[in-house]
């Protein structure tokens, strides 16, 4: 059974994933091996994860450019549109959702015409798959890997924000992205232990690593089964938003527990909301709390969220619990 300790934690990790568990022991004021311990039992029970992998961050030009696409499958075909989902890189995630839409999933490819031609190509094209409406996202203010459980003190939060390596690379380099690599379902693998696939010295690996613990362009994640820690469900909120009004509006949203991610989006509507919610009652407190302060700002549409399939490359069981890694990215490439 998940507790308070095991919250503090995780919460720990998602400042500072590589801390270690003496640094921790003094910040938590428990001993370092019942940290150890707590730790291994949540990842062997498949309760809790970690991730890392390369990204442009707010941006969806140049590098990457990433969308929300509606699917809406034929009667019956749902879950073995999912599987096929699920195997595919540059597919991120899969969500059950509601509305006339079955699931919506996020993508991410090169360029513009390299998602049209991939939405066309590889998910309209799967058996059982009879429709798809895509979401091209403009700007990402907030994302998953930037969400945090907050279940310390600030005093407990700066402590950890002091360890962390502050100095990032000059440059990205090739060997930044073979660390990136395997570190990618581990972020807590020791540079001994990377060693010998890397073919550095401990010392550069663990200087390498610092650097990329510093870096705006890669992302560290720690997530975990959340239908077991207590959110029943997730939302997204469709939002129009007037451009005078976006920033505020997403300074309020930074500072509700429960938004995962935040996005510029295109189409009828211009921003979309990601929520976590431990009831579907959670949901009226929050519209009525963005209603209140922004009353030209209407909720256009909201879809509930039942269940995940994938998140950031893991493919989850029913009860939220990781399955497999399937690795993020691997765009293909079109020939002309």
């Amino acid at each position: 059974m998940v507790d308070g300790l095991d919250f503090q934690i995780i919460n720990a990790l998602q400042i500072h994933p590589r801390a270690t568990w003496t640094q921790l022991g003094r910040i938590l004021r428990v001993d370092p091996s019942t940290i150890s311990r707590r730790w291994s039992t949540l990842t062997q029970e498949r309760q809790v994860w970690t991730s890392c992998f390369e990204s442009d961050g707010q941006r969806t030009h140049g590098r990457e450019v990433s969308s929300l696409v509606e699917i809406r499958c034929a009667p019956g075909r749902r879950a073995d549109v999912i599987a096929e989902l699920g195997r595919q890189g540059p597919i991120f995630s899969v969500h059950c959702t509601s509305g006339p839409r079955d699931l919506y999933i996020m993508v991410s490819t090169h360029t513009l015409l390299s998602m049209d031609r991939y939405i066309d190509e590889h998910i309209a094209v799967i058996p059982g798959i009879v429709g798809t409406q895509t979401h091209y996202l403009r700007r990402i203010f907030l994302e998953g890997s930037g969400w945090r459980l907050n279940a310390l003190s600030d005093q407990q939060v700066e402590a950890l924000r002091l360890l962390r390596p502050s100095e990032p690379p000059e440059h990205r380099k090739p060997i930044h992205r073979d660390v990136i690599t395997a570190l990618s379902t581990d972020v807590r693998r020791t540079a001994a232990d990377m060693q010998r696939e890397l073919g550095r010295s401990i010392s550069v690996i663990s200087r390498d690593i610092d650097a990329l613990l510093a870096a705006g362009w890669v992302r560290w994640r720690v997530d975990f089964a959340h239908t077991l820690m207590g959110w029943s469900a997730a939302a997204v909120l469709w939002l129009d938003v007037q451009h005078s009004e976006m920033e505020r509006l997403v300074s309020v949203l930074r500072s509700l527990e429960n938004v995962r991610m935040c996005a510029s989006v295109t189409g009828a509507t211009n921003l979309a909301v990601f929520l976590w919610l431990r009831d579907l009652q959670e949901l009226d407190e929050i519209e009525g709390k963005l209603a209140a302060l922004f009353p030209k700002a209407p909720i256009k549409d909201r879809w509930i969220v039942p269940g995940i399939a994938k998140r950031t490359g893991y493919i989850l069981d029913l009860d939220s619990r990781r399955l497999r890694y399937v690795p993020v990215g691997g765009q293909p490439v079109f020939e002309d």
